[in-house]
């Protein structure tokens, strides 16, 4: 994907003083565009608006998720040259951007893509300073069974049994380090015959974040559990599995499968003072067996508003209290723009738009 970064100049104070009151001039409207995320992701809440909510594709209701986008020109009929007088939008969810970089074991179809891209239907804003997104090809991630070459979790897994996160059968990827015995190298290890954790590996071999033990054929007996790493790992904790076993602890693994995000009418305001940092759009997500249809606002840059406290471990990260900070939201220090009308979500503990539409500004 080719980015183009703009650089802005201040040229004004190079005009002389009577062409910089000329009654002609008026600052030009700035090009479309996206709080970035190369920088931070947006803090999108999903509104559940068609569909079922006790579904599996009725689970996003009233959820705060990280999205990112990114707007960029692309190349004139392939030659590498920027198109500027068109611009593309691609839009990731943090949910599908971690099942592709290795959360689940993914059909690598290159026709398939975790994110979704869409041109700006014009380079400018419209009168009412929105930009507008009218439709986008799919973002879609089609699941494989975890036999089919799974990748594995942070724990081990024998034959068949399956990792802490994201486990895996017969010919699975291994942990982030060494390998056991068949095993292979990745997160969490698993495959038949053994794996390793981030460090170590091999028939009863240890080594793994979060205590993950090695497995030799089918582990340290039955349900048995391998080495251990840092946190160690008994039996039935998150080391190695035996015949059928599962490791502990991370995610259940994901029953195979489509999973598909389309977006549309995808609407930002953008100002030179302020470049896209809020946007609202359509999103259908839909699975095998069911589909849901969310309104989406979102607010850039995400900003963490949760309370922390202090550490009884010098060395320690400060602690979660579980209490929002209304007024994190509302400081100009935060990186959100004074002008938005924004609060601290209360589940969530990150700062969102307060309305369900945009331009959300304060009164």
């Amino acid at each position: 994907m080719k980015r183009r970064w703009l650089v802005w100049m201040t040229g004004l104070a190079a005009l002389s003083p009577l062409a910089a009151m000329s009654p002609g001039c008026s600052q030009p409207k700035p090009e479309c565009t996206v709080g970035t995320a190369l920088v931070s992701p947006f803090a999108a809440k999903f509104t559940l608006i068609d569909g079922d909510e006790e579904s599996p594709c009725g689970r996003k209701a009233g959820t705060v998720e990280r999205v990112g986008m990114q707007a960029y020109n692309p190349n004139e009929n392939g030659d590498q040259i920027p198109d500027s007088d068109k611009k593309l939008v691609a839009i990731q969810t943090e949910e599908f951007g971690g099942w592709s970089r290795g959360g689940a074991t993914v059909d690598p179809n290159p026709d398939l893509n975790p994110f979704a891209v869409g041109f700006f239907t014009s380079i400018e804003p419209d009168d009412n300073e929105i930009c507008t997104v009218s439709s986008l090809d799919p973002a879609e991630v089609v699941v494989l069974p975890s036999g089919e070459g799974g990748a594995g979790g942070e724990g081990g897994a024998g034959d068949g049994g399956a990792g802490g996160e994201g486990g895996a059968g017969d010919g699975g990827a291994g942990g982030e380090g060494g390998a056991g015995d068949g095993g292979a190298g990745g997160e969490g290890g698993a495959g038949d015959g053994g794996a390793g954790g981030e460090g170590g590996a091999g028939d009863g071999g240890a080594g793994g974040e979060g205590g993950a033990g090695g497995a030799g054929d089918g582990g340290a007996g039955d349900g048995g559990a391998g080495g251990a790493g840092d946190g160690g790992a008994g039996d039935g904790g998150a080391g190695g599995a035996g015949d059928g076993g599962a490791g502990g602890g991370g995610e259940p693994t994901l029953e195979p499968g489509s999973r598909k995000l389309e977006w549309r009418n995808v609407r930002l305001y953008v100002t030179s003072a302020n470049l896209g940092n809020q946007f609202e759009a359509e999103v259908t997500y839909s699975e095998e067996s069911c589909s849901a249809t969310y309104k989406v606002v979102g607010v850039w840059p995400m900003v963490d508003c949760q309370v922390y406290g202090e550490n009884p471990d010098p060395e320690g990260d400060p602690l979660p209290t579980g209490k929002g900070d209304e007024s994190i939201c509302q400081d100009p220090l935060s990186g959100i723009s004074p002008d938005l009308k924004v609060k601290c979500d209360p589940v969530a503990f990150v700062c969102v738009l307060d309305s369900e539409s945009i331009p959300a500004f304060k009164k």
